[in-house]
């Protein structure tokens, strides 16, 4: 049975591929163009149904990347190099706070 399905394959692609290039020039490139839009789309189609974790792993591994970083600042700065505060993800340093003379 295997064998068989196989073999009307095998021997259906070698059909197609022989009527495709019995196929005038411009005719074939029109069916050519209408085949690699089809396989776009369906290859479109395949990563929009499995390219799901991958954007959710995506986002998760960039929101740890960024607490890290932030964290990192955060304990840089408060090793004693400068004074100041924390308003959210902003650090203001308490020598910002003193207007300096113009010269």
């Amino acid at each position: 049975m295997l064998n068989t399905v196989l073999a009307a394959l095998g021997l259906a692609t070698c059909i197609a591929l022989a009527v495709h290039m019995a196929l005038p020039d411009r005719l074939r490139r029109r069916v050519d163009t209408v085949f690699a839009r089809l396989g776009d789309t369906l290859r479109a189609q395949i990563d929009r149904a499995t390219g799901w974790r991958r954007r959710q792993r995506q986002t998760r591994a960039a929101a740890l990347e960024a607490e890290r970083v932030i964290r990192r600042a955060r304990e840089s700065a408060q090793s004693g190099r400068v004074e100041g505060e924390w308003d959210g993800n902003v650090y203001r340093p308490k020598s910002f706070e003193k207007p300096k003379k113009p010269h």
